[in-house]
């Protein structure tokens, strides 16, 4: 059972009941919002009561979790070329006296550009990049999946390409691995580590001992190492 309350500063929170919680607890995410769990005997007025209480906390987790990701933010524009696993994408500013307010984008072997006007938009540039993403993706990510899973004795049923914000692949109870497109901007190192571990998941459908035990396995014994450099890449640009 669930309720969504609107605030004029927060935006929309939700409050859930679950069984077997014992307190109140209030969870801020970048992407997912605010969300509150209650116990099941708990009233909804006593969660929005806390919540009021809480307010000024919420509010200072929230900016600092925009200060941190605009800290992170990747540059884009003109100078500042961008890397993936197959091409270096670069940025070229047209003239202002330029009549043409498209933005365009380039793609040959190894190289990508995306010509830009005058005054565009991050995130008329991010379009243009995960433009870019989807076409190399499309042909760098089920190859590398088959050959992969060829040479570890891996049989999965068909790869799919996603455009996630949370994580970067899954697997399917119909053996389908589903991957980021945001893999391509990943070292090629950490990309076959993610779908190798999409992979382990057809034989360990959990994050148990056995799981990690092949997956490290596979991997070298450098299962701990690259899922600690994985958590410094995210999946938005």
């Amino acid at each position: 059972m669930e309720k969504i309350i609107s605030h004029p500063v927060i935006g929309n929170i939700t409050i859930k009941k679950k069984v077997g919680n014992k307190n109140i607890r209030i969870t801020v995410h970048p992407i997912n919002g605010v969300n509150v769990s209650i116990p099941w005997y708990v009233r909804f007025s006593t969660a929005e009561k806390f919540l009021s209480e809480r307010e000024e906390w919420i509010i200072s987790n929230i900016n600092k979790q925009k200060e941190k990701r605009e800290k992170r933010r990747t540059i884009l524009g003109e100078g500042r070329p961008f890397c993936t696993i197959k091409r270096v994408i670069e940025f070229v500013e047209k003239e202002k006296s330029v009549a043409d307010n498209k933005v365009k984008v380039v793609v040959s072997a190894g190289v990508g550009r995306i010509e830009y006007p005058y005054g565009s938009s991050r995130e008329d540039l991010v379009e243009a990049i995960t433009k870019i993403l989807r076409y190399d993706a499309r042909e760098y990510l089920p190859e590398r999946t088959k050959e992969i899973a060829e040479k570890f004795g891996f049989t999965y049923n068909r790869v799919f390409l996603k455009n996630n914000k949370t994580n970067w692949g899954s697997c399917s109870r119909l053996n389908n691995i589903n991957l980021n497109i945001h893999l391509m901007r990943l070292p090629a190192e950490l990309a076959d580590y993610v779908i190798l571990h999409e992979l382990c998941h057809l034989k360990h459908r959990n994050h148990g001992l056995e799981f990690h035990k092949l997956l490290d396995k596979l991997c070298g014994g450098n299962e701990k190492l690259y899922s600690r450099q994985l958590r410094s890449h995210r999946t938005n640009i």
